[in-house]
């Protein structure tokens, strides 16, 4: 493999992480929870518990409460405040399972950021090589080209993979929740998971082609220059 293949190798795995990373930061805004849910067609869901009694008690909550509830558990997911409280709303176990979310999720985090130093290292090795712009180009398309691929697979076995993704960042097995019973399902459903998965690959994707076409224009527009002769 020549070089500037490994290079292109490398400068797309990091530009994938990093990028999918942000993007699933920007997803995970209230705005996507309410365009996704109105997408869907949902305006509201029916939370259950058991509090002090073992009869089941269930109640209404519309889609500006979900919405609420939304912004709350992502602003402790993300780390910026404690988890929301709320007795008799979500179980113990749920609020394990965020926790290990929460966990999850500042790994993604350092690898985000441990990406972006090594996408801004290559680059700057190119440039001075005065290769940056085949670099963002050729590694550009790359990435998007692994994002597709993972994407068609996830097209034809979303619920597998999504079970195969918890097996493995989650080994302890606390994602496993009752549906009849887990109001932490009923506030992210599949249709959640499956829009944000979509909206942070078509956004990667989109950004990705978009520096790819923009680098092979530089491309093109330094290959016609024209220098005098001295």
């Amino acid at each position: 493999m020549s070089s500037h293949r490994v290079e292109v190798a490398i400068f797309a795995i990091a530009f994938a992480i990093f990028g999918l990373v942000a993007f699933a930061l920007v997803w995970s805004g209230d705005w996507a929870y309410a365009a996704l849910a109105n997408v869907n067609g949902v305006k509201g869901t029916t939370f259950t518990s058991k509090l002090l009694t073992t009869t089941s008690v269930e109640w209404s909550v519309d889609l500006p409460a979900l919405v609420e509830w939304h912004r709350r558990w992502t602003a402790y997911v993300i780390g910026l405040r404690e988890p929301p409280a709320g007795l008799g709303t979500f179980s113990g176990a749920e609020y394990e399972h965020m926790a290990d979310v929460r966990n999850v999720f500042r790994g993604a985090e350092v690898a985000a950021l441990l990406a972006l130093g090594v996408g801004a290292f290559r680059l700057r090795r190119a440039r001075r090589d005065g290769d940056a712009l085949r670099l963002v180009r050729d590694g550009g398309l790359l990435a998007a080209a692994l994002v597709v691929a993972a994407g068609i697979g996830a097209v034809f076995a979303f619920d597998q993979l999504f079970l195969l993704f918890h097996e493995v960042f989650f080994p302890q097995g606390n994602f496993l929740f009752d549906p009849a019973t887990s109001n932490l399902l009923r506030l992210y459903p599949e249709w959640y998971w499956q829009g944000v998965t979509a909206g942070v690959a078509v956004s990667f994707i989109a950004a990705a082609l978009l520096a790819a076409v923009g680098a092979h224009l530089a491309l093109r527009r330094a290959s016609t220059k024209y220098t005098p002769a001295a």
